[in-house]
């Protein structure tokens, strides 16, 4: 069998008066992928090094991330970084960092992005274009020749400029929206406040007309008070142009004051409240009966809604037989969806019958799990030190990167939008100076960048870096949970349980088991590079247009996305194997394994509940802290905001993020209960075992029945089981319907 298995490790468990679980002695797993990940991390920097110059290397060549970024002239050469020397000027356009853009288009390498005290004080123009017009000794005639290049938009004359990332962008640009804002205002003032003539005066028409100073009081609409007029339109068009969500501009300015405003309130409420609420989720769930109404409700729901599609179908199907405007096919199409949805009833309602006292003990794992997570609460914000552990990686992960992406050669390619005038393409065109001018029609220069081949398998390694590490800290976050939640069950004084209990299993388990998590993660990096590798073989079958290739790949990446899924809850169970018993990888998976087709019907129960209770949680935190912070600010900060939707929408994310958090814990206690529960059950006789509340009552009613079904039929009871004898009991062990 995979990975060594043998006929023991489809055996029961088997446990003694000592076992502690995961307060045991244990010792270091996996170490040697640990040491991988390590050397793993430790080519990443070798590779970053070498792209930043650091370390020579024939293979990777220095990076150099202003090529990303800084503008390229119209001869190809990219500002501050090409090392090339303008024959004209003397100049080299590596010592000029910012892009300047003539009237055609085509941009020129400048030394700085001209001032407003600079304006109209000198030319920028082509290259040879500017030697000539720099080599006149006077101004007049600088502007002279100037001013005939101008004429066929060779040069221009220096205008106020921002310095944006390196281009010089015109402030006239910037500053040509506010006059058309400003214009509408004045448009919009003089058709409502004036008094409509046809004397040339006020508005005649659509068009207005100049009114004097002297005359214009004679055409005010409100003669008592004509300022009331302007000042109202005033505040109405800015209101209209700069306040309403559909101009554009408006629309960020409004958001991202609200935003600021309510702040604190976005935070507390998305993040302070969503987390409490999450707790005061896990105390009504401990609540007797809430739980059971919430689970056996939605499954009521499900078989209502699958009835009730049904019914409609059919009576659809019904009244189109005889209305006369729908065809046979129709109605026939319309009863064979009524068939199929009250199929699936059918299944769901016989499925239900099958696991009903699994459910019930799925119930009583949740609300065990529950208990566990509110003993530590501290527990809930390890997904928070996760993040912070990615964002530490992705920082000098990210710098590597660029470095490498801007490492590559630089292509100097040639684009003809057929929109372009011949006027334009004349401008652009670059002469002689260099093979990478474009002198087409119409054409101008844009750059890529060309890899080696070590170059892209580099990128693919730093690819596979960041997904092992990726995995490698929730695998890590699984782990701590498990262990943490396991303590908790194989406690027999609870109350000495608390927050302390989680920083001491934290500290075991980066001790003893980062090796086991690197394993783990190393698989499923494995694939999801495997994956990636055929996204872009995908990419390119999509430009080959080969259909034949592409639904091959595709059901490629479809088998890989189901295998990636299986090996992520595989690894999720050997981790918990793990947490309780400190097994290696491979035995704790080999455990696994086995231990679910033995339990597989209490899975699928522990499955159904589990997905209908994380869902419930996930809108309850969501919509109450939602409404939380819109009452708060409803009452408190209405007057100054210009909406709530803004600050109500990050409340959304914000809770639904934590909510989400929130659910990674309590979804990883739920299965690591289970697994304790069946561990306990396996390896104790009733009068030891460590259940508690309702998994004790459980444990105890499945004693009975067996008990009593032994006696009829003149057999022992045998503990736990999905047993043929008890087809629904909610017991564990040796699952005779897979035999």
């Amino acid at each position: 069998m995979g990975m060594g298995a043998s006929k023991d490790d489809n055996k029961k468990l088997q446990g003694n008066a000592d076992f502690k679980g995961p307060g045991g002695n244990r010792g270091c797993t996996d170490c040697f992928c640990s040491i991988l990940l390590i050397a793993c991390w430790a080519a990443m920097t070798f590779v970053g090094l070498c792209c930043m110059g650091f370390i020579q290397n024939d293979m990777l060549k220095e990076g150099i991330p202003a090529r990303l970024t800084n503008g390229m002239d119209y001869l190809g050469n990219i500002c501050g970084v090409t090392d090339y020397n303008i024959s004209y000027t003397g100049e080299n356009t590596k010592d000029l960092s910012k892009a300047y853009y003539l009237p055609s288009g085509a941009p020129v390498c400048v030394n700085s992005c001209p001032t407003a005290e600079e304006e109209y004080n000198g030319y920028y123009c082509k290259y040879d274009k500017q030697s000539e017009v720099n080599g006149q000794e006077t101004a007049a005639a600088r502007s002279a020749v100037a001013g005939v290049y101008m004429a066929s938009m060779e040069c221009a004359p220096w205008v106020e400029t921002i310095d944006a990332w390196g281009y010089c962008i015109p402030q006239a640009a910037i500053d040509a929206l506010a006059s058309a804002a400003a214009d509408r205002i004045n448009q919009e003032i003089v058709a409502d406040c004036l008094t409509t003539t046809d004397s040339g005066y006020g508005v005649s028409g659509s068009e207005s007309s100049y009114v004097s100073s002297d005359d214009v009081g004679k055409y005010w609409k409100d003669q008592d008070s004509p300022t009331n007029c302007t000042a109202q339109r005033f505040g109405d068009v800015v209101t209209a142009e700069y306040m309403n969500p559909t101009s554009e501009d408006g629309f960020f300015d409004q958001a991202n004051a609200d935003m600021y405003t309510a702040r604190w309130v976005i935070l507390g409420a998305g993040t302070g409240v969503a987390m409490t609420l999450g707790f005061v989720y896990l105390y009504i769930l401990r609540i007797p009966g809430v739980l059971a109404l919430v689970c056996w409700g939605l499954i009521a729901l499900i078989e209502a809604c699958f009835l009730g599609v049904a019914y409609f179908s059919y009576d659809t199907s019904e009244t189109w037989k005889t209305d006369g405007q729908h065809s046979s096919s129709e109605a026939d199409i319309m009863m064979y969806v009524a068939y199929g949805f009250a199929g699936f009833g059918g299944l769901w309602f016989c499925i239900i019958c099958c696991l009903r006292k699994r459910i019930v003990l799925a119930i009583g794992i949740v609300k065990e799990a529950c208990k566990a997570v509110a003993r530590m609460p501290v527990i809930t914000i390890y997904p928070v030190f996760q993040v912070l552990g990615a964002v530490i990686f992705l920082v000098p992960w990210c710098v590597y990167m660029v470095y490498l992406a801007s490492s590559g050669d630089v292509a100097v390619d040639c684009i003809c939008p057929t929109s372009m005038s011949s006027g334009y393409a004349d401008a652009l065109s670059g002469g002689s100076d260099t093979e990478s001018s474009c002198e087409s029609s119409g054409c101008f220069l844009y750059k890529s960048f060309a890899y080696s081949d070590d170059m892209k398998w580099t990128g693919l390694y730093m690819l596979f870096s960041w997904f092992w590490t990726s995995q490698f800290i929730i695998a890590a976050g699984q782990l701590v949970v498990a262990m943490s939640i396991s303590t908790w069950y194989f406690t027999r004084d609870k109350s000495t349980i608390g927050n302390k209990t989680f920083f001491q299993t934290m500290k075991k388990a980066m001790w003893y088991h980062l090796g086991t998590a690197a394993f783990g993660s190393l698989i499923i990096a494995i694939i999801k590079t495997i994956r990636a590798v055929i996204a872009y073989l995908q990419n390119q079958a999509k430009k080959s247009k080969n259909k034949a290739l592409q639904m091959a790949l595709c059901a490629i990446q479809c088998y890989m996305w189901c295998l990636e899924k299986c090996m992520k809850f595989m690894n999720k169970n050997a981790y918990i194997q793990t947490a309780i018993y400190g097994y290696s990888f491979c035995k704790a998976a080999r455990k696994a394994f086995f231990l679910i087709l033995r339990n597989i019907l209490r899975i699928s129960a522990v499955a159904i509940v589990s997905e209908f209770v994380l869902i419930i949680g996930k809108l309850f935190i969501t919509i109450m802290s939602t409404m939380a912070g819109y009452y708060f600010m409803k009452e408190n900060m209405l007057d100054d905001l210009n909406g709530l939707w803004c600050p109500l929408l990050l409340i959304i994310l914000f809770a639904y993020v934590t909510a989400d958090m929130f659910n990674e814990v309590f979804g990883m206690a739920i299965w690591t209960i289970l697994q304790c529960f069946v561990a306990d059950e396996e390896m104790f006789e009733p009068a030891e075992r460590f259940a508690e509340g309702d998994l004790a009552a459980c444990v105890s009613k499945t004693q009975k029945e067996a008990g009593s079904i032994g006696k009829g039929a003149g057999v022992q009871p045998v503990d736990g089981g999905d047993k043929k004898m008890d087809p629904v009991s909610p017991g564990g062990g040796g699952g005779s319907e897979l035999e």
